[in-house]
């Protein structure tokens, strides 16, 4: 049993959550999805609205054609006032649920490629931290059972992954400050037009 500790590799540990926490990058990045997440909401908020303004009248004509009173050319006009709501109510009904879904589909896809770029910069960045203390091995701290806290080279990677975004930060902020909000928001569903007021 010597010989197995003899041959066990120099062990890393890498705590991925504290990289999402701690990361000037990840913070960034996660804040622009905020962004997205309330311009998307507050696009679908104004489609609702006009979703639910439309139910309102087409149930204001449905009352007016149960009127007793009304003679029969009344009752077909009523009838096609109906016809023609329901089907714009229908029709908005379902470019609200499309771009609701579009827009949940675009932030999730700006999610995916997040964690891709947090993920690849903290592996180069780790493999650094690795080579330079002589690790032959990095695990993430949630595949590990037990680890004693020497392992931990977190706080050693977060610094380099940091001190390089720092670094290349500069660039970005001058060109056009606020760039990173604008392809944030999902593109509307197609043939939608604002609601008339």
């Amino acid at each position: 049993s010597a010989s197995v500790y003899a041959a066990a590799p120099n062990v890393g540990l890498l705590d991925e959550q504290e990289i999402f926490k701690k990361y000037a990058k990840a913070v960034d990045l996660q804040a622009e999805v905020r962004k997205s997440e309330e311009s998307a909401q507050a696009s679908i908020g104004e489609r609702v609205k006009v979703v639910e303004q439309l139910q309102t009248e087409l149930l204001g004509v449905q009352k007016r054609g149960q009127d007793p009173m009304l003679s029969e050319n009344g009752k077909k006009a009523v009838e096609a006032e109906f016809q023609q709501k329901s089907s714009t109510f229908q029709q908005r009904r379902a470019e609200l649920q499309n771009f609701a879904n579009e827009a949940r589909g675009a932030i999730q896809q700006r999610v995916g490629e997040m964690n891709k770029q947090i993920f690849a910069d903290a592996r180069v960045h780790a493999e650094k931290v690795a080579k330079a203390k002589g690790l032959q091995l990095v695990i993430g701290k949630g595949q590990a059972f037990f680890a004693d806290a020497s392992l931990d080279i977190t706080e050693e990677v977060l610094k380099e992954m940091n001190a390089a975004y720092k670094a290349s930060a500069p660039a970005a902020p001058n060109a056009a400050p606020v760039a990173p909000a604008a392809p944030a928001a999902p593109a509307p569903a197609a043939g939608d037009k604002p609601a008339a007021k």
